[in-house]
């Protein structure tokens, strides 16, 4: 089920308030993460910077995509063999929303509402369920 209209100018106009404070709203989503699920901290070796950084590639890619989810898809599917790589476990995506969700709450402050959060959290499962075909697709295609 694809998301409406209404769910996309949500998620876009709330996204140009976030794209002001990437460094801030990146870093408090590992936070979060991080809190949320401290024994997933391992899985991730690189630097931490570089990680936030390729999540918020990613998290623009998405939001600029949103019309156009296929354009995108062959990126996610990829992103999903790499978690496998990684040792991500299915269970691990309901913690990785609700960081998320957390994150623009925090970032949105007041703004933030429940069509906001909603729409936030159907595109998440929307992205997600393409990451978890990815992920969990036979190594050999």
């Amino acid at each position: 089920m694809g998301l409406t209209e209404i769910e996309r100018e949500a998620i876009t106009s709330s996204f140009s308030l976030i794209n002001n404070q990437e460094q801030r709203f990146t870093s408090f989503f590992y936070d979060c993460l991080f809190d949320m699920a401290p024994l997933i901290k391992p899985m991730f070796k690189r630097d931490r910077k570089l990680i936030e950084e390729h999540f918020y590639m990613i998290f623009c890619a998405a939001v600029d995509n949103i019309h156009h989810l296929d354009t995108i898809r062959s990126t996610l599917l990829e992103l999903g063999a790499r978690h496998r790589d990684y040792g991500v476990k299915v269970s691990h995506f309901p913690i990785v929303k609700s960081a998320l969700i957390l994150a623009i709450q925090h970032e949105l402050k007041g703004q933030s509402n429940a069509s906001i959060e909603n729409a936030w959290s159907n595109y998440y499962d929307e992205l997600a369920a393409i990451i978890l075909e990815g992920m969990l697709a036979d190594k050999i295609a």
